[in-house]
């Protein structure tokens, strides 16, 4: 497997485990929302831009792909993604820089619950841990690879990722 193909696995697995994982909360709203007996709880994605529905049971994918690459896009985000890869950081680590003044600290966690809404990071409620999801990892690996091609470097190993 090559590096592309390897970057490339690992943005679609990232990509449809995020999937899976919107679907099941979908579930588990509509479960609660219409337990009233009102009917079937609607399935599948949001609506793609223009109003246009897909079938039911199938999944937008350019809406997922779109959300994650317009989160990935803001300035300064591939920075706190590189931060989130050694596991150790909480909300009060990522917000605690002093000289950044309360703007700045609420601006950095708005910043952390887009990327959770993108489905590239994850905080646990109780602990305030702050992690990279699967699609995290992958988009950060392929900014990354990509960054370092544009720099003249040469791809990295065709075997892929160790």
């Amino acid at each position: 497997m090559t590096t592309a193909d390897a970057l490339l696995t690992g943005l679609v697995d990232g990509l449809r485990r995020r999937v899976a994982e919107r679907g099941h909360a979908e579930a588990r709203l509509g479960d609660f929302v219409f337990s009233e007996n009102a009917g079937p709880a609607p399935s599948g994605a949001s609506p793609p831009a223009g109003g246009a529905r897909v079938a039911p049971g199938e999944v937008e994918w350019r809406y997922f792909i779109s959300r994650t690459l317009a989160a990935v896009g803001e300035i300064g985000t591939l920075d706190l993604l590189e931060r989130l890869t050694n596991g150790d950081e909480t909300l009060s680590t990522l917000t605690g820089d002093a000289s950044a003044g309360q703007a700045g600290r609420l601006a950095t966690a708005d910043r952390i619950g887009g990327l959770a809404a993108a489905g590239l990071a994850g905080r646990d409620l109780e602990s305030g841990q702050v992690r990279l999801t699967a699609l995290g990892s992958a988009v950060l690996a392929f900014a990354l690879e990509w960054e370092h091609l544009a720099a003249g470097g040469s791809p990295a190993d065709p075997q892929g990722p160790a």
